[in-house]
């Protein structure tokens, strides 16, 4: 999935999660929510350099042919790390061991739980790495043409108007009760 996808997907998350909080609140933590839900792909950054310059290309230019055969690549270690439902999981015990709120997890899991769905392939997400099991998604988003990336943005941010207008009727009834 596209990081704008995953960073709007986080913001949802935010919004269900504050949504009885003061707005100022609710910003901040809509801010949060897509940071994180985009985190995990920041550490495939390393790798993105490595294999750029292997290839004789500049650091920031993208090409799905310098990631061919580099899946088991020692680079990637942090991106299947980050991408494993393992961290967040062992996070929300020492986040419920402390009582602190556990939303900021959720938002950081969303992007491990649409990339399960959405890789294929060498690509395909291990949900619990560093255990064995990989699982084959429904699709590819990193094959798609950007006209399909606008429209993944274009769903995302419809269901975050609506997210947002429920939680807004939530407000106005729970102030009448």
């Amino acid at each position: 999935m596209d990081m704008i996808t995953h960073a709007i997907i986080g913001a949802i998350i935010a919004e269900l999660a504050l949504w009885e909080k003061p707005s100022q609140q609710r910003k901040h933590g809509r801010w949060i929510g897509a940071f994180l839900g985009t985190a995990p792909d920041f550490a495939a950054i390393p790798a993105q350099i490595v294999f750029s310059w292997s290839a004789g290309d500049w650091p920031w230019i993208y090409d799905p042919a310098h990631w061919a055969g580099a899946e088991d690549s020692m680079w990637l270690a942090g991106y299947w790390f980050t991408h494993s439902l393992l961290l967040p999981l062992l996070v929300f015990i020492y986040f419920k061991h402390k009582n602190w709120r556990t939303w900021t997890l959720v938002a950081w899991a969303s992007h491990a739980a649409i990339d399960i769905i959405s890789h294929t392939g060498a690509w395909s997400m291990w949900p619990f790495f560093p255990l064995p099991g990989q699982i084959e998604g429904v699709g590819d988003p990193w094959s798609w043409s950007p006209v399909w990336w606008l429209i993944s943005v274009m769903i995302a941010l419809a269901a975050w108007y609506s997210v947002s207008v429920m939680t807004m009727q939530w407000r106005i009834n729970n102030e009448r009760v």
